[in-house]
């Protein structure tokens, strides 16, 4: 029993690891904020600070990370600006009881280093760096670096400062010319897209409303790839959309319908956004949608009487679109401001499973009244429909932020929107192994605004329905 649970335990920690990725090495921890706003600024001035550190010591690890920094950095030679600054904090520096005696000794004084583990153990003696990348008016924090291994701290002092700075170097050479600080979430409000894709090697697993599910990976800089699948509850009596798709009942047409979709493309940055320029990004997705109802009902396409239908008592479709975006964004501090639209085009790539139906409204001879009626004609495909979007956000703090969405049409009334909050949830810092500070849980609340019509009873008014999104990402 006990070697069972023992295989258990491993198992997790087997399928944890490539989830939130490894710690491994004396490099814990390295990030960067955006630093294009700073291409000014003259290399970087390095400060070690802490009680009791000797100072050979001292010296030993600012000239190390100074030479390491600069020569990854790459700041620019010619720049006229404060420098940057980097202050350096020795967090633990513990001198080891004993000299490593034996072969073994020495290999596990290396794995704890390798895992992680010295803070634990700390007979074999111990050195931990903090590294804090300010603004030149020292105000502002823009990166960090954590180094920690066992051993003699005195002579580990100039790998220190050499192993730490080329792992800060390189982030601040790949964070340069950014001017906006990447989050996780951050490619998507609630419904719509943002300018932003996910980072290389990020993942994602996603689930929206319980049913719809999505997976994707940053492929590069500027390229992600995503897989979209499942199925979405919807109230036939207000048409609630879901990606330009309603579903509508018919006869007798029961109150909760389902739209489900599978569905996979990608996402292009064009445009890195600038001091002064929004950034801009595309995408294209291959989408299968199919849906149904009990009692009878369709799938609408933009609420513009196009339908494909199975037939009343039937219902149900089967139709392959392709699904183009466009988004510009600019960021204003805080403040994020999104415009874009959706191009929904219905040139299928493979036979379609229904037929489709244009149904338009006649003026005369076709109602009870003899007023009015309707006419339906079979097409063999549905008009390519576009509809614009925009969308804000605005960042609370590092945990938390809110969006807001708008989806105009024609009528007026049959426009709807999105406001919610969301929040990020996760580690500052890596454990053991375990890079916990590279784990995200997204939470998405929202309300998906619709405008319920008239009726007998009550005038026509906004109504709000729930809308709840869970993801983990791998940063």
């Amino acid at each position: 029993m006990k070697t069972r649970k023992m295989r258990w335990r491993w198992l997790a920690m087997c399928l944890a690891l490539p989830l939130t990725g490894c710690a491994l090495g004396s490099v814990r921890q390295v990030k960067v904020d955006a630093l294009g706003r700073y291409d000014e600024a003259r290399g970087v001035t390095v400060e070690v600070k802490g009680e009791d550190v000797p100072e050979a010591m001292r010296k030993e690890l600012q000239e190390s990370f100074l030479r390491a920094v600069e020569g990854r950095a790459r700041r620019p030679a010619d720049a006229t600006g404060e420098p940057l600054k980097l202050e350096v904090r020795v967090v633990e520096a513990v001198s080891p009881e004993a000299a490593p005696a034996t072969q073994s000794e020495r290999v596990a004084e290396q794995a704890r280093t390798a895992f992680g583990l010295t803070e634990f153990e700390k007979s074999a003696g111990r050195l931990a760096i903090e590294g804090t990348l300010l603004a030149p008016e020292g105000g502002r924090k823009l990166g960090l670096v954590r180094w920690e291994s066992a051993g003699e701290p005195a002579s580990l002092a100039s790998r220190a400062g050499r192993e730490a700075g080329e792992a800060l170097g390189r982030e601040m050479d790949f964070r340069r010319g950014d001017f906006v600080n990447r989050r996780a979430a951050d490619e998507r409000l609630f419904l719509t897209p943002t300018a932003l894709t996910l980072e290389p090697g990020e993942l994602v697993v996603s689930n929206d409303e319980l049913l719809l599910f999505r997976a994707g990976v940053g492929l590069g800089r500027r390229v992600e790839l995503n897989v979209w699948g499942g199925a979405l509850p919807i109230p036939v009596a207000t048409g609630v959309p879901f990606y330009f798709i309603h579903v509508v009942g018919g006869a007798g047409a029961a109150a909760l319908g389902v739209v489900g979709a599978v569905d996979i493309g990608f996402k292009v940055k064009l445009l890195e956004e600038s001091r002064y320029l929004p950034g801009v990004a595309a995408s294209y997705d291959f989408l299968n949608v199919f849906g149904g109802a009990v009692g009878g009902a369709g799938i609408v396409v933009l609420g513009n009487g196009v339908a494909a239908s199975g037939g009343v008592g039937a219902a149900g479709a089967n139709l392959q679109f392709n699904l183009f975006s466009a988004v510009a964004a600019k960021h204003f501090g805080n403040f994020q401001l999104t415009a874009g639209a959706y191009v929904l085009d219905n040139h299928h790539l493979i036979p379609q499973g229904a037929a489709i139906t244009l149904t338009t409204e006649t003026t005369g001879g076709g109602g009870d009244d003899g007023v009015g009626g309707s006419e339906s004609t079979t097409i063999p495909r549905i008009p390519t429909e576009v509809q614009p979007f925009v969308g804000a956000q605005y960042v609370l703090g590092p945990h938390s932020e809110l969006a807001a969405e708008f989806f105009p049409r024609k009528p007026f009334s049959d426009s709807f929107g999105t406001t919610g909050i969301r929040w990020l949830i996760g580690s500052n810092a890596p454990r053991g192994p375990v890079a916990f500070d590279r784990l995200r849980v997204r939470i998405d609340v929202a309300a998906l605004w619709v405008y319920l019509p008239p009726t007998e009873k009550s005038a026509g008014t906004p109504f709000p329905l729930p809308w709840v999104g869970l993801g983990i990402y791998k940063l």
